[in-house]
């Protein structure tokens, strides 16, 4: 499904698309006469075999990586993955593109695209942070493999960048695992603010999830935060739908759904009876007042409600450019 949203620029594509299972057929053999015909195998019996055989095919062209880290958060549902290609040097890649990772399951060879969260300054490793899917197609044999296992992989693509945003401030909005992206874009911005490299955007960043025990990358990001007063123009703000301080909610954590609080930000209406509230010392007019429509890109990964739910106070605010990727879990 792909949404084009005129006047905005929308790039979309697969994400994790956890339950297609490429399942062999076995023929099953029937005694054979002169006036009978062998019978058909099923409709979907000859689907699952040609999808079995190009997931093969696919396979064959992959490279492959050596898993050599694993962090697991988020009460088990949540993992960062750090894999090392076996050969070679890793390609190199813009900060927010995918790229297809591939694993031997019980029911055979399964790849997902998944964007990758490390950045391409990174010394030569590949990032990824992933949601288990219960009873998905690969997720259940990803989470379960350790340090040492073997991965495929193919070469990136995408256009999910800064570059393509094409302006010098970019409000970043992800829920959940849509922080990938983000995460190599922020982290290759502040390799080169470190390098002396002059950095000529501006992100204010928005990341929602259900309950704060599940922000990944969290004290990375509130790192690069503090570091505004030396020149490092990047605001975050993380936010939780359910803030249960049982799960790590405190009040240096926003209250909403991540699309709600963007939309308070703009001065748009939220739903009503649905609860908002900036974290502790944030003024929402202060974090508007760094967004300059005339100047700004809107990037939006995660949840398509989200994503869709944001596109009319965007282009009320007088925002033209709006870019989105959609996770989905199947």
């Amino acid at each position: 499904m792909v949404r084009d949203v005129w006047p905005f620029h929308s790039h979309m594509r697969r994400m994790c698309r956890d339950s297609l299972q490429f399942l062999p057929w076995n023929p099953i053999l029937r005694p054979m006469s002169d006036a009978v015909s062998p019978a058909a195998p099923p409709a979907d019996a000859v689907k699952a075999a040609r999808l079995a055989a190009a997931s093969l095919a696919l396979k064959k062209k992959m490279a492959t990586a050596t898993l050599v880290k694993k962090e697991i958060l988020g009460g088990g549902r949540l993992g960062i993955f750090v894999l090392k290609p076996d050969q070679g040097e890793r390609w190199w890649y813009q900060a927010g593109q995918y790229t297809t990772l591939g694993l031997d399951t019980p029911t055979g060879f399964v790849a997902r695209a998944y964007s990758i969260a490390g950045s391409p300054l990174d010394a030569g490793t590949l990032e990824f942070y992933i949601a288990l899917v219960e009873g998905g197609a690969l997720t259940p044999t990803l989470f379960a493999q350790e340090p040492g296992s073997t991965f495929h992989f193919l070469s990136p693509k995408g256009k999910f960048t800064l570059a393509e945003a094409e302006r010098p401030i970019a409000v970043l909005v992800a829920t959940g695992t849509g922080l990938a992206p983000f995460v190599a874009q922020i982290r290759s911005l502040w390799k080169l603010f470190k390098a002396g490299v002059p950095v000529p955007h501006r992100v204010v960043l928005f990341h929602g999830s259900a309950y704060s025990d599940e922000f990944a990358y969290r004290q990375e990001l509130e790192g690069y935060a503090a570091a505004k007063a030396d020149g490092f123009d990047f605001t975050y703000i993380c936010t939780s739908s359910r803030p249960d301080p049982a799960r790590g909610w405190t009040e240096r954590t926003a209250v909403g759904r991540v699309n709600e609080v963007v939309r308070h930000v703009f001065g748009a209406p939220v739903p009503e009876g649905r609860r908002v509230a900036m974290p502790a010392g944030v003024d929402a007019a202060a974090v508007k007042a760094l967004i300059d429509p005339s100047r700004t890109a809107v990037l939006a990964c995660g949840n398509p409600g989200m994503i869709e739910d944001l596109k009319d106070p965007i282009a009320a605010s007088g925002i033209d450019r709006y870019l989105v990727e959609e996770f989905w879990k199947a």
